[in-house]
């Protein structure tokens, strides 16, 4: 789950796009400038009301879908099974849902989690157990919304012949494709395993690499991003990013400067644009991208031009700070992430949002009276074009209302 900030980051840290860009990237300006001219956004609280903790949630390429898991049991009626489900909420008539339901509609006891909904909104793919037959089998299932069909996408004892745990799964926008990622447990080195599932055929493509890990499809689901990270000193630098082409097989770089040279520092949290144009990553990378940067040796944000190769650092808001977690949104507009102040721990998390065309940078987890608050965001926290943001916290000052124990799923929508 991309909100569990703390043990991505110290997983790294121990381990150690056909077009271009929408238009010209010139370089950001400065933080205060670009906060003072950004928009005032909107946010609304949409689990309100919930007795239980929610939270990983994801939106539709409309901005219409969010789905999240949540601990609740309040959110609809008959939610007996007291353990985490998936939800669905529409944005539009403001109903939610459960989704982690046998295929008869009724409850399961071990419900669902770490949901993800394809960019049409039609398909939403999670964590469950005992959902399609498998009473024995705990794995990622795939809900169609429209006929109400749940389909196994695969599990641990497929990637591992041993003990595993799931760690992420990405959907393409028709449904048709999921990645899936599995690591190992109960070894003295653990490593990662990634495949991808095709759900028309049932054929399953394990990539190559044994430390594969944080797999993202584009929407047409030939494109992978992922984030290989492999146990010091076998390898430097311990983690790197790349892209692969499911159909050809073809597997290149990301963390790689404009002429080439590849650099020595850890890189990881790869995501992509759903339209397979540009790709973005954080690194600790000082050798990536000309000129200063502004917070040294601290982790940043980098977006890559798949066509062109050009790469670009988006620079943290306020220097000494580190950037992480990056999201696109469908088009490869705006590039959303998670900000870590100066002087504060790993899991203070601020969420930002930057304009690729203009350099603006917007602070999404937002109080009424400006203040910055900790947020986490799902696998696709953004729509297509970027104008609708979901994320969770445990602020409950960042919209009128009541809190709910633990945290909430919140909706900002960005003009």
């Amino acid at each position: 789950m991309r909100g569990k900030l703390r043990a991505m980051v110290v997983a790294v840290a121990a381990s150690a796009c056909a077009t271009a860009l929408p238009a010209p990237v010139d370089a950001l300006a400065s933080p205060h400038d670009r906060h003072e001219r950004a928009e005032a956004p909107s946010v609304q609280r949409i689990t309100e009301g919930a007795n239980g903790a929610s939270g990983d949630a994801s939106v539709s390429a409309n901005g219409r879908y969010v789905v999240f898991e949540s601990s609740a049991d309040n959110l609809v009626p008959g939610d007996t099974n007291a353990v985490t489900d998936v939800f669905l909420h529409d944005l539009r008539t403001h109903r939610t849902e459960r989704i982690s339901l046998t295929a008869d509609g009724a409850e399961t006891p071990d419900g669902g989690s770490s949901p993800v909904i394809s960019a049409t909104g039609r398909y939403v793919v999670f964590r469950s157990r005992a959902l399609v037959g498998y009473e024995e089998r705990y794995g990622y299932v795939r809900r169609d919304l429209r006929t109400g069909d749940t389909d196994w996408v695969g599990g641990t004892d497929e990637l591992y012949e041993g003990r595993g745990t799931l760690t992420g799964a990405s959907v393409s926008a028709d449904g048709r494709y999921v990645s899936f990622t599995a690591r190992q447990t109960g070894t003295g080195r653990p490593g990662h395993r990634t495949a991808v599932r095709d759900l028309a055929t049932g054929e399953l493509t394990l990539l190559a690499s044994p430390w594969a890990s944080e797999g993202h499809l584009g929407d047409d689901g030939r494109r992978l991003v992922y984030w290989e990270s492999v146990p010091a000193p076998v390898q430097n630098p311990p983690s790197r990013v790349f892209l692969q082409d499911l159909r050809t097989g073809e597997s290149r770089r990301l963390d790689v400067a404009a002429d080439g040279s590849t650099t020595t520092s850890r890189s990881g949290f790869p995501a992509i644009s759903g339209n397979g144009r540009v790709a973005a990553f954080a690194s600790w990378a000082t050798d990536l991208v000309p000129g200063e940067d502004a917070n040294g040796a601290g982790l940043d944000v980098f977006v890559t031009d798949l066509r062109t190769g050009k790469i670009r650092r988006v620079d943290a808001p306020v220097p000494q700070g580190h950037s992480t977690t990056p999201s696109l949104s469908g088009d490869g507009r705006y590039v959303v992430f998670g900000f870590t102040p100066p002087g504060t721990t790993w899991g203070t998390t601020h969420l930002y949002r930057t304009d690729l065309r203009t350099g603006r940078t917007a602070l999404v987890s937002r109080t009424p009276d400006g203040t910055p608050a900790s947020a986490t965001t799902g696998q696709r926290p953004a729509d297509a074009h970027g104008r609708t943001v979901v994320f969770s916290s445990a602020d409950g000052t960042l919209a009128p209302g009541t809190p709910s124990p633990g945290g909430d799923v919140y909706v900002r929508t960005i003009r």
